[in-house]
């Protein structure tokens, strides 16, 4: 007589060998329920009226429009005239950053000498704040090591940190 652990495997190993597609399908079948759901039924973010308000009047005709909320900061993803932009404004819809990706050739030109000293120009970011104006600037110093370089207006290095 075989025992009761035996017996179980037995059992185990019968059911996994005659009914493997019935238990693979029922798991690819919750699978598709969650990803429909987390794609589709997701609660979608309420934007303040002054935000929207905020946005149209600064960037009028914009494309492929992402939101997202960061605390109380509201951030865009967007395309303005075929560039890719991210914008953030707050509660009141003032436009607090805008970040804007550029080329490496339409950098100014002392921005650009000062980065291709550190190193190959790899992306380029520039920021506008309220009232100042920076450059982020990744840079390749050699086929590994990367640099992340914070630039202001004035050429200036306020940061620099391997990435």
């Amino acid at each position: 007589m075989w025992s009761s652990y035996t017996r179980r495997f037995i059992r185990i190993r019968i059911y996994s060998v005659t009914k493997p597609k019935v238990h693979r399908l029922n798991t690819n079948f919750f699978n598709v329920k969650r990803l429909i759901k987390n794609l589709f039924l997701r609660k979608s973010l309420r934007l303040p009226k002054t935000v929207i308000k905020g946005y149209n009047e600064h960037f009028p005709a914009t494309k492929n429009v992402e939101w997202s909320k960061l605390g109380k900061i509201y951030e865009v993803l967007f395309y303005d005239k075929e560039v890719e932009k991210i914008a953030r404004f707050d509660k009141q819809g003032s436009l607090i950053e805008l970040r804007t990706n550029l080329s490496p050739d339409s950098l100014p030109e002392t921005i650009k000498s000062m980065a291709e000293s550190k190193g190959e120009i790899m992306n380029t970011i520039q920021i506008n704040r309220t009232d100042s104006l920076f450059y982020e600037i990744i840079v390749r110093e050699n086929p590994i090591k990367r640099i992340m370089l914070l630039l202001n207006g004035n050429s200036e290095i306020l940061e620099s940190k391997v990435l």
